[in-house]
């Protein structure tokens, strides 16, 4: 699995390209979701269904839809989290720094700080879920490479040896 993470340290230019990574895909993700969505709802796709903020209403269809998409995008941005960082120490900060990201760009993009309820709403309950499932997510990668793997070389290692450990001698018991 490709990584672009280090194990003991991390540089800010390491990081700086992370972080553009992670954003990239965020958009990436959304831009096609979206696009497949509006297409299939018989919408035109227009950038304002990611980049504006006034859309997320509950009000009408299409700004229940882009709530929904919003919070697939999380879901989907949990994998790149932990494909681009792999680490569950930086696994909140990278979260976080996506919708930080995204808040500024939505601000520029629409020319007004978003006022919505349902927005913020929306953005905390994402970043919340793109947090909680990308800290597990990571870690439990972490876990699985530290100790399962050295369970299955150490039960490899054993089947190799003839070490192997059969029920029949389990159930018998010993003769001392």
């Amino acid at each position: 699995m490709l990584k672009l993470s280090s194990d003991l340290t991390t540089s800010p230019g390491k990081l700086l390209l992370q972080i553009v990574i992670l954003q990239c895909f965020y958009y990436l993700t959304a831009l096609v979701v979206f696009y497949l969505i509006s297409s299939l709802n018989g919408y035109d796709f227009n950038l304002n269904f990611i980049f504006s903020w006034e859309l997320i209403s509950s009000d009408n269809a299409m700004g229940l839809i882009l709530f929904a998409m919003w919070l697939f995008d999380s879901l989907l941005c949990v994998l790149f989290v932990t494909i681009i960082v792999g680490r569950s120490k930086l696994a909140w900060d990278f979260a976080l720094t996506v919708h930080i990201i995204n808040l500024i760009v939505v601000w520029i993009y629409s020319g007004k700080f978003p006022t919505s309820t349902l927005w913020w709403c929306l953005q905390i309950l994402s970043a919340t879920l793109l947090v909680t499932l990308s800290t597990y997510s990571t870690r439990w990668s972490e876990l699985r490479t530290t100790f399962f793997d050295n369970m299955l070389e150490s039960r490899d290692r054993n089947l190799e040896e003839g070490n192997s450990i059969e029920l029949e001698n389990l159930n018998k018991p010993s003769s001392s």
